[in-house]
């Protein structure tokens, strides 16, 4: 079918599957081959994990991108389809989601016809590819949807190395029930003679599961906090400070300054592995002067993650959507609470999908939260407020304290009213709630 414009293209996505997840990469090899195999076309970095995925791919495109054409392609996308893939600082326009589609649009039938339709994961993915072929891409930062070892994600692109930032217990439903088994999906990233980048270390049992993928496929196995030593020197609104006390990278001495423009303590780990990733490309894939990279951290930016966008009151954008993740969020809050006023309250806006843990969520934010305001989501998989309440009720959170609306719409001027100029708003619990704030102007 053609003749396709940008609405119609939208609502033909929606179309999609994307509620189940469909074991196999057949799908996604079909829609590649019916493109004439864009995927070969780059090189290409794999990066898997429960958390941090998003913030490595965004300090890797802030080093690489002024180098090399990189492409990257993220989930989910915080505003819309076209922010899943970008080149560069430009995410896909609409006319080139069209032309995309349209490639693809008779093999998505096909597929359909014989009863098994691919996802609008695997229709995102194989888009990915053709919109890095058609725009010349060099290297393609490709952020999986899903564990590893059958994300779809593996079909596309020569693969540099791969890494996985972290094992966290999530997904469970699909990826298995143990730390053990989503460790043993996370090692099917690895490529055969790629090195496979571990940023954080796993305990042995688990971390032994890693050895045997890479033993079995040759590849060099990397622990991304052997070799690289930061101190924190101090933080404020803007960014983190740290001295280098040892690098993989050459171009960074010992005894030099970082500033890194992602705010967060937890970003140091993220900061660790994305140098361990250019430790592996320098003098490889680019070559840049230590100012150029310093400069570049600085530079870099992940919008929805612990994201000041407004003072007066301060508001922070957080898409904290699992319980470590929640954990780090208030580990956070309690810093940056030293630079705020002792009279500062902070007032937090949350909702979460049912399939997170939410109690525990609950647990770690209702120890830094002074009001707490819970929302609906428009998501089949949003969890009640009712179940919301209750969860912040049981982790000590005074019911009339709490406030509760169906509409995040209603719940971002509620925040607002109750809040005076010294004290902090974090919208957090899913990226979807912070899709809805930006896209409401909420801090704008």
């Amino acid at each position: 079918m053609g003749g396709r414009n940008y609405e119609e293209t939208l609502q033909f996505l929606g179309g999609l599957p994307y509620r189940e997840v469909k074991p196999g990469l057949e799908r996604v090899r079909f829609l590649l081959d019916s493109l004439g195999n864009p995927e070969r076309d780059y090189r290409s970095i794999h990066v898997g994990g429960s958390n941090g995925k998003g913030s490595v791919v965004a300090l890797l495109s802030s080093v690489l991108s002024p180098s090399l054409s990189v492409g990257r392609f993220v989930s989910p996308p915080l505003l819309n389809f076209r922010d899943r893939i970008s080149v560069g600082e430009r995410r896909m326009g609409k006319g080139e989601l069209v032309r995309g589609v349209e490639a693809l649009s008779g093999a998505v039938e096909e597929l359909s016809q014989e009863g098994d339709p691919p996802s609008l994961f695997e229709v995102a993915t194989a888009l990915a590819s053709f919109h890095f072929r058609e725009e010349g891409v060099e290297l393609a930062l490709l952020e999986t949807g899903l564990g590893g070892r059958f994300d779809a994600t593996r079909e596309c692109g020569n693969p540099l190395l791969s890494v996985v930032t972290n094992v966290q217990l999530e997904h469970r439903d699909i990826l298995g029930p143990g730390l053990e088994d989503i460790a043993w999906e996370l090692a099917g990233l690895t490529a055969e003679g790629s090195p496979l980048i571990l940023g954080e270390s796993p305990p042995d049992d688990l971390l032994e599961i890693f050895r045997e993928e890479c033993r079995e496929k040759g590849a060099p196995l990397k622990l991304a906090g052997e070799k690289t030593e930061l101190k924190l020197l101090d933080f404020d609104w803007e960014r983190w400070r740290y001295r280098v006390g040892g690098s993989p990278l050459s171009l960074l001495k010992e005894g030099e300054e970082l500033k890194l423009g992602l705010l967060g303590r937890f970003q140091e780990k993220n900061l660790r592995t994305a140098l361990a990733v250019l430790a592996e490309l320098e003098g490889k894939v680019f070559s840049i002067e230590a100012d150029q990279l310093k400069s570049r951290l600085r530079g870099a930016s992940w919008p929805g993650r612990l994201q000041l966008v407004s003072r007066n009151p301060f508001l922070i954008l957080d898409g904290a959507h699992n319980e470590p993740a929640a954990r780090v969020l208030a580990a956070e809050i309690e810093r940056y609470r030293l630079l705020l006023e002792p009279s500062s309250r902070v007032i937090l806006i949350f909702s979460a999908l049912r399939d997170k843990d939410v109690t525990k969520m609950a647990r770690e934010l209702s120890r830094v939260s002074d009001e707490v305001i819970l929302t609906g989501l428009d998501h089949y998989r949003a969890a009640g407020v009712a179940e919301l309440a209750d969860a912040f009720e049981d982790a000590g959170i005074e019911p009339s304290l709490i406030e509760t609306f169906e509409e995040p719409s209603a719940s971002f001027p509620a925040g607002k009213e109750r809040a005076k100029e010294a004290d902090l708003i974090c919208v957090c619990g899913s990226l979807y709630l912070v899709r809805e704030a930006i896209e409401f102007g909420f801090g704008g």
